[in-house]
């Protein structure tokens, strides 16, 4: 004989299943920034970059623990942006303490602990080659950390070979 679900019970079964799909939807929605109003402004590109010591590689990968000795990372050596662009970097260390400088740009340098991330901005105002780096001694791999922006302008314009 099958009994009949009270109403407690049938709002229990309904909250519950309502936990289990709508907290992940909700999730989903807050990492993807739906939920919450950025604070930058319209058009901003924003990039992301982690330091990884083993290897001295700069890269837009996810490295995490799960993957951070399975694999490793793509170096990212060169990255275009176009001139006029707002720029906002989430730097990320993998493993060591590393710090992130834009020389030319007197950007930095900024430590970026172990595990951790760090956001900077800055516009990308000219053409030419953006230098960034690694600006703490974080192995023997370290003089590998660096890489370049290239900020490229549109067809009409002369373009800078550096800043």
């Amino acid at each position: 004989m099958i009994k009949k679900m009270t109403a407690k019970e049938i709002a229990g079964v309904l909250g519950v299943v309502l936990v289990l799909v709508g907290l992940p939807l909700l999730l989903r929605a807050w990492q993807a920034g739906t939920l919450l109003e950025t604070p930058y402004p319209p058009g901003t590109r924003i990039i992301t970059l982690t330091a990884v010591a083993d290897g001295g590689i700069w890269t837009k990968e996810d490295v995490v623990g799960h993957n951070y000795w399975r694999s490793k990372p793509t170096r990212v050596s060169k990255i275009e942006i176009n001139q006029g662009d707002h720029i906002v970097l989430r730097l990320h260390s993998a493993d060591v303490l590393h710090s992130f400088a834009i020389p030319v740009l007197r950007l930095g340098p900024v430590d970026v602990p172990a595990g951790h991330t760090v956001e900077l901005e800055f516009d990308a105002d000219r053409t030419g080659v953006l230098t960034f780096l690694c600006w703490q001694m974080c192995s023997p791999e370290h003089p590998k950390l660096r890489g370049h922006f290239l900020v490229k302008g549109s067809e009409s314009e002369e373009e800078d070979d550096e800043w």
